[in-house]
């Protein structure tokens, strides 16, 4: 094997399953698990190369919290000698998973401990990795998965967005209100003996399928489908895409599962050539985002919505997430982070972000490959582009779905991009 192909490479998972009862979190209303239709797991994969390590962590939850992400990033870079900026920490953002955090007029409450049992989940799964490492070589793969996402926003006639698609005879709505990025990437290590021994698939689609079953919805699917194929002992981490304004099509979640899974054999089975996993960098940038402050025009937007007896399931929960707003603290600090493998780029970023923000980070990063991993390190609501902050659409709502000013998204992504080019040039 060339020099600057060898790498080792450790996985690992851990169950983080919670038990029958447990409230579950992703709406606006109480939930609870009746039963359990699957697992849920945090796996990890550690990187070495070139005497440097970094880590993926990626869990199925709804989102990934500072609350236990970062003293699980601290444990490891005590226990593992990863850097903390060099740990990943992200959530396929699956509905169907304990509630994690208290939103202020959000009846939904958290699971008492469940932040702590992540956390030390986290941290077993990533020294399990460290633990069992094997000399490996990568490969990256890359394939398009077509009717599988939809825009969940539609652009209507008056220059707005609404959530919904277009209907028959619809005169209002003109099209999708955003782009989609169909793109499946895959990572994959391979052993000595060719053997595939870990993969992580990043694709951009809300696992959103709702009701009272524990289970890691379609991602989880596209696992189970690549273990039947490669190895029950072979994980599969699910690094979820920009998909703030994306969701599935109305197909059974199961499908999406095996056909992304289908998308993700054929991406890396054709890949030949090694990626290189060196040199490796990876920095972590904390920026101070604007949160939004209520003017006399956000009261009349509320007031009229809370006076509407016609309000539909969303409308009514936005009154009470209003009222509870607190104007402090006025910024809100959030967490950044790009990791360099070779040619290969990955972009975490703390929320829910839109399509086109992941695709001009995509468009402006300097290396071959970019992958852009949301609902990583911690979590800030949805990040819709600036010209879309506005329109109206759900993701855009102010203060129920987007917490800060128009700009933050801006400000996220010129942070992202400015950080790959550092790590390009060597600075």
């Amino acid at each position: 094997m060339p020099e600057n192909e060898k790498c080792r490479v450790g996985v690992a998972q851990r169950k983080i399953t919670p038990a029958i009862g447990a409230e579950l979190g992703g709406y606006f209303h109480k939930r609870f698990a009746k039963d359990i239709k699957g697992d849920l797991l945090a796996k990890a994969m550690v990187i070495e190369a070139g005497g440097r390590r970094m880590a993926l962590v990626a869990s199925d939850l709804l989102r990934t919290c500072a609350e236990f992400a970062d003293p699980a990033r601290a444990r490891i870079a005590s226990s593992c000698g990863i850097p903390p900026e060099a740990v990943m920490i992200s959530s396929s953002h699956t509905h169907t998973g304990p509630a994690l955090q208290k939103d202020k007029g959000n009846p939904v409450d958290p699971v008492p401990g469940c932040a702590e049992t992540i956390a030390e989940a986290i941290v077993n799964a990533t020294q399990d990795a460290c633990g069992a490492m094997f000399d490996a070589t990568l490969y990256l793969g890359q394939t398009e998965a077509k009717q599988y996402s939809m825009n969940k926003l539609s652009r209507t006639r008056d220059g707005m967005d609404v959530y919904r698609q277009p209907q028959p005879n619809d005169a209002e709505v003109i099209g999708p209100a955003g782009p989609l990025d169909t793109s499946v990437q895959v990572l994959c290590a391979r052993d000595a003996d060719k053997r595939i021994r870990a993969l992580a698939v990043n694709f951009a689609a809300h696992p959103n399928s709702g009701g009272d079953s524990i289970w890691a919805e379609w991602p989880g699917e596209m696992a189970l489908t690549l273990a039947a194929i490669y190895g029950k002992d072979v994980p599969c981490l699910f690094l979820q895409g920009t998909s703030g304004d994306v969701d599935c099509r109305g197909i059974p979640r199961e499908r999406i599962g095996r056909g992304i899974a289908g998308a993700a054999i054929m991406a890396i089975e054709r890949e030949v050539k090694p990626a290189a996993p060196g040199p490796m960098d990876f920095r972590m940038r904390i920026l101070k985002l604007p949160r939004l402050q209520k003017t006399a025009e956000t009261d009349r937007i509320v007031n009229a919505i809370r006076n509407n007896p016609d309000a539909d399931y969303l409308e009514k929960s936005w009154p009470p997430r209003y009222d509870a707003w607190d104007p402090e603290p006025a910024e809100q600090a959030v967490p950044v982070q790009c990791l360099r493998m070779g040619d290969t780029a990955l972009v975490g970023l703390p929320c829910e972000a839109f399509t086109s923000l992941g695709l001009e980070i995509k468009r402006y990063s300097p290396a071959q490959r970019t992958l852009v991993v949301t609902y990583a390190n911690d979590h800030a609501g949805y990040m819709p582009p600036v010209e879309q902050a506005d329109r109206g659409g759900y993701g855009e709502w102010p203060f129920i779905s987007r917490r800060f000013i128009p700009q933050a998204a801006t400000m996220i992504t010129n942070a992202a991009i400015r950080m790959l080019h550092e790590m390009w040039a060597g600075k």
